[in-house]
């Protein structure tokens, strides 16, 4: 497994290209990159960014959201649109030689979690892998507590519907699921090509991998129990980041805890 750190951990204190640049002085392996405009949504600035990571390789890339409720929406212009989106992303996503698209899939604004409709996601997913197939790249569908892939249950339909998607895990969104993360592993099982971790307090309140109370050692044994060898990647908020020392603590805490 390689450690990461996605630069959405800097989101609001730097730009991305200056995220890039810190990332490229951490001892990290790896890095998703978070592509917070439209305007960023370019090979070019892709290239930039990949400059400025240095040695550390772009894993993944992880998009603002919003277009992806239009992807198998009604309107064929909307349609249109929305892939239009999607497509500037993975050019970006190539460049920075990402192999994952991270993706959130269909929510709503008020964050409340929608009714499954398993068609409903294969209409927009199947040709998403296929434009990003032809990139190099895998759709990695992430379990989030306000959109469509909330359950373990629902990742088990997911992945016999759609044997060419795969996963990115978040802890801290099947915490708020109130789902122990360990299910989703064993659900997304082989399928599984990316993974988000933060950790947290007893009363649920969000910290640095290493602060809180959440088994790290437990969630390594059954990755390895699934044959899993790709990123984990930190994606702690702004806010969490306390210091820059606690930072490194953190990233040392979860080296220990892969090594173990």
């Amino acid at each position: 497994m390689q450690l990461g750190l996605s630069t959405a951990a800097f989101y609001g204190r730097w730009e991305t290209e200056e995220a890039a640049a810190a990332i490229a002085k951490l001892p990290i392996d790896c890095a998703e990159v978070f592509l917070q405009s439209d305007s960023e949504n370019t090979s070019a600035f892709a290239s930039l960014v990949k400059k400025n990571l240095g040695d550390v390789v772009c894993t993944s890339v992880h998009p603002l959201g919003g277009y992806e409720n239009y992807m198998a929406g009604r309107p064929a212009r909307q349609v249109k649109d929305a892939f239009d989106h999607f497509e500037a992303v993975l050019d970006a996503g190539e460049t920075l030689g990402a192999k994952t698209f991270v993706y959130h899939g269909r929510n709503t604004p008020l964050l409340s979690p929608l009714p499954w409709n398993l068609k409903w996601n294969i209409e927009a997913i199947v040709p998403m892998c296929e434009l990003a197939e032809a990139r190099g790249m895998v759709i990695g569908w992430e379990n989030v507590c306000w959109c469509q892939l909330t359950e373990p249950e629902r990742v088990l339909e997911a992945k016999a519907a759609l044997p060419q998607v795969r996963f990115t895990l978040d802890i801290k969104q099947a915490m708020r699921a109130g789902r122990n993360p360990i299910e989703y592993v064993h659900a997304m099982g082989d399928q599984l090509c990316n993974v988000h971790v933060c950790d947290w307090t007893a009363d649920g309140k969000l910290c640095l991998p290493g602060e809180g109370v959440f088994d790290f050692g437990a969630l390594m044994r059954a990755l390895a129990d699934v044959g899993y060898d790709g990123p984990v990647i930190m994606e702690p908020y702004l806010a969490l980041i306390t210091s820059d020392e606690a930072l490194l603590r953190s990233i040392a805490f979860m080296r220990n805890k892969m090594k173990e």
